[in-house]
């Protein structure tokens, strides 16, 4: 029986924590991630583990009983998130797991980050500033879980696409701007996550803009399904980043931003070559699974786990 890795989880949707969850039952088998409490994502939106055809869980639950009896077993701990719930189980836990490497991840907190008063080791923030890297505090963007990403080669007949939730005022300036030149955009709620993909999967070139944080779903979404990347340009540290003109497109206001799509729409090699080592960059670096190697290589916990780098 090898060393297994503690996951401390937080109840409900929290995509930073679930990405990296799946991530790590991908690259570790979920026989050696004990996700505590138990969570069931099958019930979730983007379903990250269907349910078998006899309905059994993606793992079975444990209790603390039976946690605490085989604890020496545990080489690290991750706190998913810094929600309340997953913080307090924790601290309630922590002296038994004295010695092993802890990593605090935020999660969706979009709040200037607080972190709570427990032993870490190391600690991991979405939407990190350059100003605010320390010593024991890395990025973790979001990436692209493969599981619910639907890629498919069809003929590209969509310039320019931008589909979004019309969460923020800039959104729904950009969205005026690119509708009036004819641009395909949808900005509303519930789209069809199997319309969002087939409409990525004809896109030339897709739009990302913020939403509630500055690191969003869909600037992973647009390249991993094929389609060019015009991102605003984002001020946070995401490691293996996409670069300007190479592998993604970035811009700095709305005429800026059309500027680009113009120039690339008259240049369609430029617009491939771009597209495709975008696509290549995000399923070599950007998927859960490279999360869950980058996380467990700054623990210092790769060799533990016969990972190789």
């Amino acid at each position: 029986m090898g060393p297994v890795l503690l996951f401390m989880t937080s109840p409900g949707i929290n995509f930073l924590e679930d990405i990296l969850h799946e991530g790590l039952d991908e690259v570790l088998g979920p026989e050696r991630v004990w996700c505590f409490p138990y969570k069931d994502y099958s019930t979730f939106q983007y379903n990250l583990y269907p349910p078998s055809p006899d309905d059994r869980p993606h793992r079975q639950p444990f209790s603390l009983t039976q946690l605490l009896d085989q604890r020496n077993r545990v080489a690290g701990v991750i706190v998913g998130s810094v929600r309340k719930s997953a913080v307090e189980v924790w601290q309630a836990i922590q002296d038994y797991f004295a010695g092993r490497p802890v990593a605090l991840v935020n999660g969706e907190e979009t709040r200037p980050p607080h972190w709570p008063p427990v032993s870490h080791t190391f600690r991991f923030k979405m939407d990190l500033l350059p100003e605010e890297m320390g010593p024991d505090l890395f990025p973790l963007p979001l990436a692209v879980p493969p599981r619910v990403m639907l890629p498919e080669e069809v003929p590209r007949d969509i310039d320019v696409s931008f589909v979004a939730r019309p969460t923020t005022e800039a959104r729904r300036r950009y969205a005026e701007v690119l509708e009036r030149e004819g641009f395909l955009v949808i900005l509303g709620e519930g789209v069809p996550r199997e319309q969002f993909c087939w409409i990525l999967n004809r896109s030339k070139i897709s739009v990302s803009l913020r939403g509630a944080a500055w690191d969003t779903f869909r600037y992973w979404e647009i390249p991993y399904h094929g389609a060019l990347l015009m991102s605003e340009r984002l001020p946070v540290v995401i490691p293996d980043d996409f670069v300007d003109g190479e592998s993604a497109v970035f811009f700095d206001s709305p005429e800026d931003m059309l500027a680009r799509i113009r120039a690339l729409l008259g240049d369609p090699g430029r617009l491939a070559r771009i597209a495709t080592n975008g696509r290549r960059l995000c399923r070599e670096k950007h998927t859960a699974a490279a999360r869950a190697r980058y996380v467990l290589g700054r623990m210092g916990l790769a060799g533990t786990f016969g990972l190789t780098p």
